[in-house]
C-alpha cells in the first residue's frame, strides 16, 4: 500500500469520526426555547445578568476548554468508589412546621415540610454524560436507593445540563408519583418529548402556586445550558425559593457562579430559612468562577440571601473539576471561620444523611 493510499485512508477515518461526532451532537441537542426578548433572552440565546461592573458573564470558550483540558492540575486526587450503604428510608411525609432536609447526592435534595415531598434535580445516573460508557463516573452511590424515595409531590429541575437533569430518572419518577414538574424556560419541551406531563416551565422572578399554602418563585443564578452541539444557551437556568405560609421560606440556589443579584434576592425574600449552596467543582477558578461558586463565595451567598441554615450541595459525588474530593468542604470549613459564620449554620452533609432545621 502506498504511502499516499495510507494518507488517504486515515483522513478519512478520521473525517468520518468527526462526522458522526457532529451527528450524535445533534442528535442530543435539546429544542430551543422561543419566546419574547428580555434583559436575559435575546431571542435565539440565554445570558445571565451582567457583573457589579457591567460587564457581561458567560461560560468560557472551546478554547478556553481545551487549554483547562491539557493543563489540568489535580493536587488533590478522588479515592476509589466508595462503596457506601444506603441512608435510612426517608419518613412518608413530615407534618406541619417542621423541615427535614436529606442530601442524596450532587444537587439531589429531599425536602420534606408541610405534608409535601420535594426532590430538587435528581440524578441516580452511575455516569452523567450523553453516553454511559464513557461519562464521568460516580465516586459512591446515592445516599437514599430510588426505590426508598418516598411520593414526591414537586420536582424541581434547574437546567438541563447532564449532571442535573437525569432524564431517566425524572421519567421513572413521573411515572410512579405523577408529582407536578417545575423546570426553567425551555426545558419543557424536552421532558414532554420524553413523556413527562403536569409541567410549569418558568422565568426568572414568576412565580407559580402548588396550593393554598406553598407557592414556588424562580430567581436569578449565573450559569448556561445545553445538552448538545445546537442548544447551547437555548434553554434558561435558574433557582427556585419554596414560599411556605407553613414552613417559611426555602431556596435551592440551583447552579451558579456568585454575583450580585444574591444580595437582591435576600433584600426580596430573606430572611431564608433553608438555603441549598454549591460548593463544588470550583477549580480552576480562572475557568470555573463564571459558572461555579467557590466555597468562600457559598458562605458569601450564605450572607447575601439571609440564611438561617445553609447546607452544602454539589460535591463529593462527580470529580468534574479540579478540586479534590474532599477539598470543598475543607475550604468551605475555613471560609466559615475567617468570615466569622458558626459551622452549625452551613453544614456539609453526607450522602443519605438527614437534618431537621430549627
Amino acid at each position: 500500500m502506498t504511502v499516499k493510499k495510507t494518507m488517504l485512508i486515515l483522513l478519512g477515518a478520521v473525517l468520518t469520526l468527526a462526522l458522526v461526532g457532529v451527528l450524535f451532537g445533534v442528535s442530543i441537542s435539546t429544542p430551543r426555547y422561543k419566546g419574547p426578548v428580555t434583559d436575559h433572552f435575546d431571542g435565539t440565546n440565554f445570558h445571565n445578568l451582567p457583573d457589579a461592573n457591567g460587564q457581561a458573564v458567560t461560560s468560557k470558550g472551546f478554547s478556553e476548554v481545551i487549554s483547562w483540558l491539557l493543563n489540568r492540575e489535580r493536587t488533590k486526587p478522588w479515592d476509589d468508589y466508595h462503596n457506601d450503604p444506603p441512608g435510612p428510608v426517608p419518613a412518608p411525609r413530615i407534618m406541619g412546621d417542621s423541615v427535614r432536609v436529606t442530601f442524596v447526592n450532587h444537587a439531589t435534595v429531599l425536602l420534606q415540610f408541610d405534608g409535601l415531598n420535594v426532590i430538587t434535580d435528581p440524578v441516580y445516573y452511575e455516569r452523567v454524560g450523553p453516553v454511559q460508557f464513557a461519562g464521568i463516573k460516580r465516586n459512591r452511590p446515592p445516599g437514599i436507593r430510588f426505590e426508598d424515595l418516598p411520593k414526591i409531590d414537586i420536582l424541581l429541575l434547574s437546567h438541563n445540563h447532564w449532571d442535573h437533569l437525569d432524564i431517566e430518572t425524572v421519567q421513572k419518577l413521573c411515572q410512579r408519583d405523577h408529582p407536578k414538574v417545575v423546570c426553567t424556560l425551555g426545558v419543557k419541551a424536552f421532558l414532554e418529548e420524553k413523556g413527562c406531563q403536569n409541567i410549569t416551565e418558568m422565568d426568572w422572578r414568576q412565580s407559580t402556586p402548588f396550593n393554598a399554602n406553598t407557592t414556588i418563585h424562580c430567581v436569578p443564578a449565573q450559569h448556561f445550558s445545553g445538552r448538545g452541539l445546537l442548544d447551547r444557551f437555548g434553554t434558561l437556568w435558574a433557582g427556585f425559593i419554596i414560599d411556605s405560609k407553613v414552613a417559611g421560606k426555602l431556596y435551592f440556589v440551583g447552579d451558579t457562579g456568585y454575583g450580585a443579584f444574591f444580595k437582591k434576592i435576600g433584600d426580596e425574600f430573606g430572611p431564608l430559612r433553608l438555603v441549598l449552596i454549591p460548593i463544588g467543582a470550583f477549580k480552576p477558578e480562572w475557568f470555573m468562577s463564571p459558572i461555579h461558586c467557590s466555597p468562600d463565595q457559598a458562605v458569601q451567598i450564605h450572607k447575601d440571601v439571609q440564611s438561617k441554615q445553609s447546607v452544602a450541595i454539589h460535591f463529593g459525588t462527580f470529580p468534574m473539576a479540579d478540586d479534590g474530593e474532599r477539598e470543598p468542604v475543607d475550604v468551605l470549613q475555613n471560609a466559615l471561620r475567617e468570615q466569622q459564620v458558626a459551622p452549625k449554620l452551613f453544614r456539609a452533609l453526607r450522602n443519605g444523611e438527614s437534618v431537621d432545621v430549627n
